[in-house]
């Protein structure tokens, strides 16, 4: 089941065929939001480095740039096979000094691959919360060439994060309207002027 949709089986009739239609029309519309299109033969898969490991940490999708400096690529998501670690430690020399950050393992090899900062100084402030992959810890597979490319080989651009929030935005205006549409439908069937269908699923 597609997320954040939510979808009524099952409905018993309204008693009025003109208000059945009209809801059926706005879930319909909402349901046919046009998504973005992607080019996947451009993307890559990002995994572990690690010979006889190899479980796939994340991918090009989720990634939306580089910090040169430290060597990293920016990641809004990861794979469920990167754990964060629990213990919160303290970088004490080179260009994170000071910072407070949780340390990224693979979960197969348990081998440290990046790292989420916490506490920074003004300048990394924008990193704090992201998903920071070590270029030397992952191999890439180019998904059009079909080759493997250490990521230290490849320049990860910049994306704009307003991007994604937008979308994450418009995502939850539409399940806000599903909510309030639901809600309506509560209030009227309580006043008598409907039934509320017996069987609706939402998806998490």
């Amino acid at each position: 089941m597609s997320e954040g949709k939510c979808f009524l089986s099952d409905c018993e009739p309204c008693d009025s065929s003109s208000q059945s239609s009209m809801i059926s029309v706005q879930l319909r519309d909402m349901e046919d939001t046009p998504e973005h299109s992607v080019e996947y033969e451009k993307c890559s898969v990002f995994f572990c480095a690690h010979s006889k490991c190899n479980l796939v940490l994340g991918d090009s999708l989720g990634a939306c740039g580089e910090v040169r400096s430290l060597k990293s690529i920016i990641c809004l998501k990861i794979s469920k096979d990167v754990r964060v670690r629990g213990k919160l430690e303290m970088y004490m020399e080179g260009p994170l000094k000071f910072c407070t950050y949780k340390g990224l393992e693979c979960s197969g090899c348990r081998r440290f691959v990046g790292f989420v900062l916490h506490s920074t100084p003004h300048h990394l402030s924008s990193l704090r919360g992201l998903y920071l992959l070590l270029k030397e810890a992952v191999y890439c597979y180019m998904l059009k060439s079909g080759k493997i490319v250490n990521a230290s080989n490849l320049c990860f651009e910049h994306r704009l994060l307003g991007r994604s929030i937008s979308e994450m935005k418009q995502v939850m205006e539409a399940q806000l309207k599903q909510v309030n549409l639901l809600k309506d439908m509560l209030d009227d069937s309580r006043l008598g002027h409907g039934h509320l269908p017996l069987s609706s699923t939402v998806s998490d």
